[in-house]
């Protein structure tokens, strides 16, 4: 059911769903960088797994390292108000990586196929 709210006054439609786009943007990077990281599917956190080994860490502290350096590429941002020398690495593009790390993150927590080498 559809509250009157959703509709703006005088407008043809309902409008743009701003939060719904945004998460569709993240799927589809999402979707992009799991095609280039794990190319035969097998294990989709394989790119983190090998990375956190190779270190010593856990998968889920190779996730939060991970993390921590995007926040830190923000606070680079912040301090440059915005500007980039990498086209595809904009506030936007590493507020979607956070996004997208703290998910799988989630995810691995959870087990299943996101688990230990895919325990589902």
């Amino acid at each position: 059911m559809v509250s009157g709210e959703q509709f703006a006054v005088g407008s043809a439609g309902p409008p743009r769903n701003e939060f719904a786009d945004e998460l569709a943007a993240i799927l589809t990077l999402h979707n992009a960088k799991r095609s280039d990281y794990t190319a035969d599917g097998a294990d989709l956190l394989a790119n983190y797994r090998f990375s956190s080994a190779m270190v010593g860490l856990s998968i889920e502290r190779g996730m939060f390292m991970r993390m921590a350096e995007k926040f830190f590429r923000i606070k680079s941002l912040f301090e440059k108000d915005g500007a980039t020398a990498v086209a595809d690495e904009s506030m936007t593009d590493t507020l979607r990586d956070i996004a997208i790390i703290a998910i799988l993150m989630k995810l691995s927590l959870q087990g299943g196929a996101y688990g230990p080498k895919g325990t589902a």
